[in-house]
């Protein structure tokens, strides 16, 4: 059967628009009014979680603590700390911000602001809690530093030091580290194939008028849903998450899933009830990323799967290069090795899941420290918004037109040898 389009005609996309906007505009302003909560007294008392911990030194010498914490309705913020304090990442913290120098940008994008008392809350000051333990039954498989933060932040989304995502920037290989719809694919192929045996057994014999791709589609829904939930709702799992379950209602509904215009659905859509993430930078790479992967499914369908898995990691990592590097300018030939290892990660994924969960993860870490503690130069490069704005047209504009592509390709190999080659 002929996948048909999620929206055609201009009245049709008409309306769709028009019920986003009407949604923006209710969230905006749900958020103004949490905003205006926020900085209505200079001192307000709030309660968080402590998603990330780090210690810093100041330039007289004098080392601090930077936290950054989820308030709920009020968002993602930071603080900074003088005091002595123990690790807390993952407790629930009360605090005293002071809030005078906010703006509802800085609201929207996760404000700083200096704050004071900042307590465990009493049902956190014993810990205990399943998550953390999963964290230590993670971390206590190593003896590296780095790897005790590696495997919990890949499995758990727990967070990383600075110096471990610059190591990993060495090799361009943050969306490996950081839970997204890269990890949430494979674990759907990994639910798949575990419940997929035992359920086309009992199929086959109790109830084979069931539609199995729907059944097991469900219950990964299910599952990764409560992944989702356990590991704290993170923003980049949860794009992944909406997106899957979108995909899904596609599919069973025979409605064109790989297109430009689902992409543009499901980007407004999530925009419409989430305003603040429009200004997130993870939220921007992912559409980019996706938007990459079907410019190039369109201009390379003739090649056979494999190829096509092969020459598409290549495609995105250099396509993505210029949008990239204009957030995070760090720059390494390291970085090169990127479209080789994202071949690599699902059979290492599933091998460390699988290593750890028999209790033996601590298996490749030699290979890892290695890589890891390899020194190699770095240097900055970033394009400047103009050029950054000229190639996300060109970009566009190569969806409608086989040449303009080509153009794009010149574009991006152009920009390759800068960066790798001139820049350095």
């Amino acid at each position: 059967m002929e996948s048909q389009k999620l929206l055609e005609g201009y009245r049709e996309w008409g309306v769709f628009f028009a019920l986003c906007l009407i949604l923006f505009c209710v969230n905006l302003f749900l958020e103004y009014k949490n905003f205006r909560v926020l900085t209505e007294r200079k001192f307000f008392d709030i309660e968080a979680v402590v998603v990330n911990q780090t210690q810093k030194t100041n330039k007289r010498g004098a080392l601090y603590w930077v936290l950054r914490l989820s308030g709920g309705a009020y968002g993602t913020f930071y603080t900074s700390t003088y005091e002595d304090i123990i690790p807390i990442v993952n407790k629930r913290v009360r605090l005293v911000l002071i809030t005078d120098n906010i703006t509802f940008v800085d609201f929207l994008r996760g404000f700083y602001a200096p704050s004071f008392n900042i307590a465990l809350t009493p049902a956190d000051k014993n810990g205990g809690r399943l998550y953390d333990k999963a964290v230590a039954y993670l971390a206590d498989q190593h003896e590296d530093g780095y790897m005790r933060e590696l495997f919990p932040a890949i499995f758990l989304a727990a967070p990383q030091s600075a110096e471990l995502r610059l190591s990993v920037t060495k090799y361009a290989a943050a969306h490996m580290i950081a839970l997204s719809g890269f990890h949430l694919a494979i674990l759907s192929l990994l639910l798949g194939v575990v419940a997929g045996l035992p359920y086309h057994a009992l199929q086959a014999r109790f109830f084979p008028y069931r539609n199995s791709f729907v059944d097991l589609g469900v219950l990964s829904l299910v599952l990764l849903g409560f992944y989702l939930v356990f590991t704290g709702v993170v923003p980049s799992l949860l794009r992944a998450y909406v997106m899957f379950a979108f995909g899904f209602f596609l599919v069973i509904r025979h409605l064109e899933l790989i297109s430009f215009q689902t992409l543009l659905v499901v980007a407004a859509a999530i925009v419409a009830l989430n305003p603040p993430i429009v200004l997130n930078v993870g939220f921007l790479l992912s559409v980019s990323g996706v938007f990459y992967i079907y410019l190039f499914l369109r201009y390379f369908s003739r090649l056979s799967k494999i190829a096509a898995a092969a020459v598409i990691c290549f495609y995105v990592f250099f396509a993505m290069l210029p949008i990239v590097h204009f957030f995070f300018p760090i720059s390494a030939h390291s970085q090169l090795l990127s479209p080789l290892l994202t071949l690599l990660y699902s059979p290492f994924f599933i091998a460390e899941l699988l290593l750890h969960l028999l209790h033996v993860g601590a298996l490749l870490d030699p290979f890892l420290i290695a890589a890891i503690n390899l020194k190699v130069p770095v240097w900055e490069v970033s394009p400047p918004f103009w050029l950054l704005a000229f190639y996300v047209v060109l970009s566009v504009a190569a969806v409608f037109h086989r040449a303009i592509h080509y153009l794009l390709m010149l574009f991006i190999a152009g920009w390759g040898v800068y960066q790798y080659v001139i820049a350095c």
